[in-house]
């Protein structure tokens, strides 16, 4: 039996107290910290910088001294501090041996000729000054080429993957709301502000512009009602949102970072029994494969009832039928199923085929709108829009 909205209790809508959160606070100094060294300096041209830096201070003879070299190189010359020491990483208990191995190799044939034997009376007959010596030039060269080397596919990975300024001024203002929740709520919500197609992607959608009631279900820790109110407009006068999603501890995260945000409201429940209210737009994005596919058809018949003729359905779900693209996504599915707090439910993938057909007796008309700006590995993205009810000759609609 499901359950209406009614039903539920809604701790943080609109008008109503919230006891289960507390006042919304400012992050701690440690949390501005963390923010301010992990988004200082990151245009590609200060990426490859960092880069270049890090590796070559990673393949200095000063060792003891590389996290200090790191963060004064990098304060001097205004580069990102945490990525400088990272590269300075190069130089590992791993990959230390090999690495040294290099440079007292290069420095020895440049300085000499030819390469250091590797034999105890070789050894002994260049000494430890010897040995520095050719530690010490070949660190030059060699770091001096892995900088450069590395640097450059820095800047070309930053370059492929930037932002636009506009996009990414929005991600940063929203990662600051999660930073009041926690470093871990608000690495998940860069994450996916950065990674996931369909989120720039709807900002370019009318209908999420538009829609003056928005239902997210599965709405995890609610990135896209955060994605809403800081577009021109967010979610102010008539305009709502309301997340959805069986996490407790995701709804909270929600509910704390949006809780100045007067049209967002959030729940906790199982979708397999939920109720949904009527609504302009519902987000359905990688949410009914984590149901058995009885349930999905339950779902999409609730949403057919529940919906006016014109809303529309924004579906993205994996494609059984995409073959090998399939099964890595199956595979991913499977390991993020591990991380705690995640539902542990069998997951029911259909065939884009089906899904389509789900939809359309659900009471909806069907097109894809998969693009690589929406979509990616084997995920489809479906717009289902409600039919018009049908009126019997002669008679009414119901």
């Amino acid at each position: 039996m499901t359950r209406t909205l009614a039903g539920l209790r809604e701790p943080g809508a609109p008008g109503e107290p919230d006891p289960e959160v507390p006042g919304r606070r400012r992050a701690g100094w440690r949390r501005r910290l963390y923010m301010t060294l992990r988004t200082e300096h990151t245009t590609p041209g200060k990426v490859a910088a960092g880069v270049a830096v890090g590796v070559f201070v990673g393949c200095s003879p000063f060792w003891g001294l590389h996290f200090a070299l790191a963060v004064l190189l990098a304060t001097l010359f205004r580069l990102n501090r945490v990525l400088v020491y990272a590269a300075a990483n190069l130089a590992n208990p791993l990959t230390a041996p090999p690495l040294i191995f290099a440079e007292v190799q290069v420095g020895h044939r440049v300085l000499l000729g030819d390469w250091l034997g590797l034999t105890m009376e070789e050894m002994a007959e260049e000494g430890l000054s010897g040995l520095f010596r050719d530690f010490f030039v070949g660190s030059l060269i060699v770091g001096t080429g892995l900088a450069a080397f590395l640097a450059l596919a820095a800047w070309l990975i930053a370059r492929a993957g930037r932002l636009p300024p506009a996009y990414q001024d929005r991600v940063d203002a929203i990662v600051r709301r999660y930073l009041d929740v926690s470093i871990r709520d608000a690495e998940a919500a860069r994450f996916a502000l950065v990674h996931d197609p369909l989120l720039p992607h709807l900002l370019e959608e009318p209908v999420f512009a538009q829609a003056r009631r928005i239902l997210d279900l599965g709405c995890g820790r609610g990135v896209a009602a955060a994605l809403a109110a800081s577009a021109p407009g967010g979610l102010a006068g008539d305009r709502s949102y309301l997340g959805v999603d069986m996490s407790e501890r995701h709804v909270r995260a929600a509910r704390e970072a949006l809780r100045d945000v007067p049209g967002a409201s959030f729940v906790a429940t199982d979708l397999r029994d939920f109720d949904p209210p009527s609504a302009d737009l519902v987000l359905l994005v990688d949410v009914l494969r984590f149901l058995p596919p009885p349930s999905q058809d339950a779902l999409l018949r609730r949403l057919g009832r529940a919906l006016a003729p014109g809303a529309t359905l924004l579906v993205r779900e994996v494609d059984a039928a995409a073959g090998a693209r399939f099964r890595w996504t199956a595979l991913l599915d499977f390991l993020s199923a591990l991380l705690p707090g995640r539902p542990h439910h069998r997951p029911g993938y259909r065939r884009a085929s089906d899904l389509r057909n789900a939809l359309v007796a659900a009471g909806f008309d069907v097109r894809d709108r998969t693009t690589l700006r929406s979509s990616s590995r084997a995920l489809i993205l479906l717009e289902a829009v409600r039919r018009p009810a049908v009126v019997p000759r002669g008679g009414s609609s119901a």
